[in-house]
């Protein structure tokens, strides 16, 4: 039996983790708790409530790539074949790691369900436009979706084999927060890994409906933009995806006036 272990980054989100921690409570497999400095109270209650799983403690927020990574290291020197990065605010359904096992993939993620207007939608992965250096999730109305291809798959869940990240390492920790799990899948195509989705497993994940995203956010948001620009567009494409990037900053710095 492949041996996975479930790395999960928190930070202040006492009532989702605790939520994502108990619709895992049945499964038999590894979990992995890191925590970025939360202040909320949250990592005392895993402690109390969850007595089996593993804690990491950073003494400061170093941001979910670098959280997640400190958890990798630790599930691979535990001998995982399989790492499932998995957000805080989710809610799994029971054996759901066994259906992405089966997928004939590298890095395989399940459709990623939330709430939008009061209506269900359905993430069925994403697409970048190498013109300007953004990405675009495909997202459907209805399970019953064929399927397109994709050039990534969301890091909300993400599972990952061994040999990937003994191949092309772990996440950029340049990502402080977002475009991570984009440049990760991307870096696995390239080193000829196969990125896919699982129809057959769905999750939920409790996205803030109507919520703004923090300055904070959005400074990484922005920044983290600029280093996948940097990274992955061609010199002489620049140009335009950097105009692109002052364009969009210069409409939310507005939009917040």
């Amino acid at each position: 039996m492949k041996k996975v272990f479930i790395v999960i980054v928190s930070f202040n989100n006492r009532r989702d983790i605790l939520e994502c921690l108990e619709s895992l409570k049945d499964e038999r497999i590894e979990v992995i708790v890191v925590d970025n400095k939360s202040s909320d109270g949250s990592i005392e209650a895993v402690k109390s409530k969850f007595k089996q799983i593993k804690i990491l403690e950073n003494k400061k927020n170093i941001g979910f790539a670098a959280a997640s990574n400190k958890g990798i290291r630790y599930a691979l020197r535990e001998k995982a074949d399989y790492v499932l990065l998995l957000n805080p605010d989710t809610i799994v359904e029971k054996n759901f790691p066994s259906v992405l096992l089966k997928k004939k993939a590298d890095i395989i993620s399940p459709v990623i369900k939330f709430k939008r207007k009061g209506e269900w939608v359905y993430d069925f992965g994403g697409r970048v436009n190498f013109l300007i250096g953004r990405t675009r999730h495909l997202e459907k109305k209805s399970l019953n979706t064929p399927l397109s291809p994709i050039d990534y798959v969301s890091g909300c869940c993400i599972l990952i084999r061994r040999k990937v990240f003994e191949k092309i390492g772990f996440l950029d920790e340049r990502y402080f927060l977002f475009f991570e799990d984009v440049d990760f899948c991307l870096r696995a195509r390239k080193a000829g890994f196969r990125v896919a989705l699982e129809p057959e497993s769905v999750i939920l994940h409790k996205l803030s409906e109507g919520k703004a995203k923090s300055l904070q956010q959005i400074y990484h948001l922005l920044s983290s933009n600029l280093i996948f620009v940097n990274r992955w567009i061609p010199v002489c494409r620049r140009p335009l995806a950097y105009l692109y990037l002052f364009a969009l900053s210069l409409k939310i710095l507005l939009n917040r006036i």
